[in-house]
C-alpha cells in the first residue's frame, strides 16, 4: 500500500516530515523488521510505504503512542538548575539563565561555573540513559548539545549554542527553549487527541494546531518553513526528521561554521556562505529509498558541495567550486539524485534572540556526471 503525502518539495518541512513518519514507523516495529521505502512521486506528492503495507489508520495509531510515550517520558520532562548565582551577580537581574531548563535541550543558556556544567552533563546522561529505542537515541543525538569544547569558555562572548544543531531553530527570547517550549507541548498536544485526529491531521485532511493556539503566524513549523499554522501531528513528525542529519562536534564557531567563503560547517544539511549567510539542501529523488539510504545521501560530501556550487557560480570567478561539484555528480546520478533543492535560511536582526525559518527553497539539477 503506498500512502501519499501531500506537499510542495519547495518546503523543507514537508522533506522532514515524509523521513521523519517513516522514521517513527520503523522504530515502532517492536522486531525491527518493518523496512519504509520514500520518493517524491512529483514536485507536490512524496509517497510512503511500508515493507508490511502499514496503513493510514495504522500510521495514526503508531503516531499517537509514539507521542503519548514521550509525552510521558523522563527525558522529555527532565529540568535542572545550571546556574548559579552569588553576591556579585543578581540572579535576579542577570538575562543568562532561568532558574530551570529542560536537561535536553541543545540550547538553554550558559552555564556560569565548573559545577554547572558538570551537573548538566551527569543529568544529560541520566536522561539519556532512560531512552528506549534507536530513534530516541538518534534523535537526540542529532539535537546536538550545548558546548563546552569549542572555544575559551572564560569569554564573555562564548555561547554554548555552537554544539547545537542548525535545524533547532526556537527563538531564544524571554528565556525560551527546545524542549520544553516545544517539544514537550507537541507531544502532549498530540498524545492528547483521539487518533481519528491524528489520522486526519497526518493526511492534511485538517490542520489543528494546538500547541500554536491556531494562530495563523504559529511558530510551530519550528524554523522547517516561516510561521504558519501547522498541523501537531504533521509538526511531531517533522521534527523527528531532525534524526536523519546527525550533528559532530567542532571546536569550531557560528554552530559549527568557519570563518572561510563556503563551508558545510558542523550540522548536516546546513552549509555556510560568508557573504550571503547559512543554507540548507535536501535531495529530491524518484526512486524509492529507505531510510538508511536517505541518512547516507544528506551525508554525502557531493550533496552539499553541489548546492555550495550553486550558490557561490556567481561570486566564483576561478570555476574551482564548479569543478569540484562536478567531480561528485556521477556518484549523486548513481544514488537516484537528479535534482536537489537549496533553502535559504531567513534570520531576523534581533542580536539577542534572532528567529531563524527556512524560505521556500529552489530546485537545480545535478550537473554533468554523465
Amino acid at each position: 500500500m503506498e500512502l501519499v503525502l501531500s506537499g510542495n518539495c519547495n518546503d523543507a518541512f514537508e522533506h522532514l516530515y515524509l523521513v521523519g513518519l517513516a522514521s517513527i514507523l520503523e522504530d515502532a516495529d517492536p522486531n525491527h523488521q518493518r523496512i519504509c521505502l520514500i520518493r517524491w512521486k512529483d514536485r507536490e506528492h512524496a509517497v510512503l510505504k511500508s515493507s508490511d503495507d502499514v496503513s493510514w489508520q495504522q500510521c495514526a495509531d503508531i503516531v499517537h503512542e509514539h507521542a503519548l510515550r514521550w509525552s510521558k517520558s523522563y527525558w522529555l520532562n527532565a529540568t535542572g538548575e545550571y546556574w548559579e548565582s552569588s553576591k556579585e551577580d543578581d540572579f535576579k537581574a542577570s538575562t543568562k539563565l532561568p532558574a530551570r531548563r529542560a536537561t535536553l535541550s541543545p540550547r538553554l543558556g550558559k552555564p556560569n561555573t565548573r559545577q554547572c556544567w558538570q551537573r548538566l552533563e551527569n543529568d544529560r546522561h541520566e536522561a539519556i540513559d532512560q531512552l528506549k529505542t534507536p530513534l530516541d537515541h538518534e534523535y537526540i543525538g542529532a539535537l546536538g548539545e550545548p558546548s563546552y569544547w569549542s572555544g575559551d569558555l572564560t569569554d564573555k562572548n562564548y555561547t554554548p549554542d555552537y554544539g547545537a544543531s542548525s535545524w533547532e531553530m526556537v527563538a531564544r527570547n524571554r528565556g525560551q527553549e527546545f524542549i520544553s517550549g516545544r517539544l514537550l507541548p507537541l507531544a502532549q498536544a498530540v498524545a492528547n487527541r483521539k487518533v481519528e485526529m491524528v489520522l486526519s491531521g497526518l493526511r492534511g485532511n485538517s490542520v489543528v494546531d494546538e500547541a500554536g493556539k491556531d494562530s495563523q503566524l504559529s511558530r510551530t513549523p519550528t524554523g522547517l518553513r516561516r510561521p504558519t499554522k501547522t498541523d501537531n501531528a504533521q509538526a511531531w513528525c517533522a521534527l523527528f526528521g531532525v534524526s536523519a542529519f546527525p550533528q559532530f562536534k567542532s571546536t569550531t564557531l557560528k554552530r559549527g561554521a568557519k570563518s572561510t567563503k563556503a563551508n558545510r560547517g558542523a550540522t548536516t544539511g546546513f552549509f555556510r556562505i560568508k557573504s550571503s549567510g547559512q543554507y540548507a539542501v535536501l535531495p529530491l529523488y524518484e526512486q524509492f529509498w529507505t531510510v538508511q539510504k536517505y541518512r547516507s545521501v544528506v551525508r554525502s560530501l557531493w550533496l552539499e558541495q553541489a548546492a555550495i556550487c550553486e550558490v557561490c557560480a556567481s561570486e566564483d570567478t576561478s570555476g574551482e567550486t564548479r569543478i569540484n561539484s562536478f567531480a561528485g555528480s556521477q556518484w549523486l546520478k548513481e544514488q537516484g539524485v537528479a535534482q536537489y533543492v537549496v533553502f535559504p535560511q531567513y534570520k531576523s536582526n534581533n542580536v539577542s534572540a534572532p528567529e531563524r525559518w527556512l524560505q521556500k527553497g529552489t530546485i537545480f539539477d545535478v550537473l554533468g556526471g554523465d
